[in-house]
């Protein structure tokens, strides 16, 4: 084999060679120090603080950090679950060294946060709380999803939220602190411009929460809502998306406007170009000299001027800029929130309620997914959703995946599953909320 070639394999497998240097920025971003990586770090610190406090570490949180040290990365989700205690002696799953690990090691990777099932007292809260207000740890994600957190805890919790500049999804399902809870928290809410789905789902809300979420849809930039198994009621839903509703009428309205300029400049622009074929082809022009010299010339005449100069590079993507804040909705989940003839409003509630969904599904072009399952509409209800769709899908503004209770005529319901197809059934977490007798 020739000298030279020879030599340059060897330099490959050098010490500075360029295959070698690429392999150590890659490993680098995957989380090594040239000693412990971040993630052996943490399960070092999570050990010594569960040691602390007299409890075990969540298994889960455990064996992922382990893998992620073995493998030399870093881990950006993480999953704590309580364990019940069996036995006397037996050591429980605490939410606080988890915490406290995160801030002693200061670990900036981590994105997302699920809690389950964990009873979260007023200091859990505030240690959490505190966590979120730190401007290194970019949460986009934060799950707190059957944690009994207290409607007074919510005040404390709601203090961090205008601080958390990054998260764009928050989940409290199956925490029962009602209205005043809810109160508290659209008050934190109303200082953060980046979140964008709210699920509070089996949450204990009433009517009174419809006016003051219905305020966070129209003045934040949250646009994705579930609400599944509160009691809203027509009254509550009537508040929480009437806004939206003139925002789409609104909308609908431009759109129209704008359709007709259109067709008035084609139309003038069709008879101009009929004029000067007309001309062109009698080539009688001298009644037309004058005033066409206020007039632009055809398009197509005359010939092209060559641009000069260098040919330009593609221009670069510009970074998306901050969610648009307003009255737009594009996911809204109802389920089982007592839309029905029962509450306030009697037997014409629901109907009165339903134009208003009427009115959203023709006219708002960003709505995606309606969910009014297990809500009582009746025969009167389902008709106004289907004259909405049937609308929708003259207008072409795309299609909307509908759920709703099967509770009307066989046409209409198949109406609906036909125009409106598409929506799965959300899987509940076991818990089942009482019926109106």
């Amino acid at each position: 084999m020739p000298k030279g070639k020879k030599k340059g394999k060897g330099k490959g497998k050098g010490k500075g060679s360029g295959k070698d240097k690429g392999k150590g920025k890659d490993k680098g971003k995957k989380g090594s120090s040239g000693g412990d990586n971040e993630s052996k770090k943490l399960l070092k610190t999570y050990e010594r603080n569960c040691a602390m406090t007299n409890s075990q570490m969540c298994s889960g949180i455990k064996s992922l950090l382990k893998a992620a040290a073995e493998d030399d990365k870093v881990v950006t989700k993480f999953i704590l679950e309580s364990v019940p205690v069996e036995k006397e002696g037996d050591m429980p799953v605490l939410f606080e060294p988890f915490i406290m690990s995160l801030r002693h090691e200061r670990y900036k990777h981590i994105q997302d946060i699920h809690v389950w099932d964990y009873p979260m007292g007023h200091e859990n809260i505030a240690s959490l709380s505190l966590f979120l207000e730190k401007p290194y740890y970019p949460i986009r994600l934060l799950e707190l999803m059957d944690c009994l957190i207290p409607s007074p805890s919510m005040h404390r919790f709601s203090q961090a939220l205008p601080c958390c500049d990054l998260l764009t999804t928050l989940i409290l399902d199956y925490n029962e602190f009602g209205d005043e809870g809810c109160k508290h928290l659209c008050s934190g809410l109303e200082r953060n411009y980046t979140l964008l789905s709210l699920s509070l789902c089996y949450c204990d809300l009433g009517v009174p929460s419809g006016a003051v979420l219905g305020r966070i849809l129209s003045t934040t930039a949250v646009r994705d809502l579930f609400l599944d198994g509160n009691e809203l009621e027509c009254e509550g839903v009537t508040e929480l998306i009437k806004l939206c509703v003139d925002q789409s009428e609104t909308e609908a309205y431009q759109r129209e406007e704008e359709a007709k300029r259109k067709a008035e400049e084609e139309a003038l622009q069709a008879e101009n170009d009929k004029i000067y074929r007309y001309e062109g082809m009698t080539g009688d022009t001298s009644g037309s000299e004058k005033e066409s010299k206020g007039k632009k010339t055809p398009p197509g005449s005359g010939k092209k001027k060559k641009k000069k100069g260098k040919k330009k590079g593609k221009k670069k993507k510009e970074p998306a800029g901050p969610p648009p804040v307003g009255p737009w909705v594009h996911k809204l989940h109802l389920a089982d929130n007592g839309i029905d003839g029962y509450g306030e409003g009697g037997s014409f509630a629901p109907i009165i309620c339903m134009r208003l969904f009427k009115k959203l599904v023709m006219n708002s072009k960003c709505l995606e997914e309606l969910d009014l399952e297990d809500n009582h509409i009746g025969e009167l209800g389902g008709r106004q959703l289907v004259e909405g769709l049937e609308y929708r899908k003259e207008a072409k503004l795309g299609g909307v995946k509908v759920r709703t209770s099967h509770q009307m005529k066989t046409d209409t319901f198949n109406t609906i599953v036909k125009l409106g197809a598409g929506l799965k059934k959300k899987a509940k977490k076991g818990k089942k909320k009482g019926k109106k007798v």
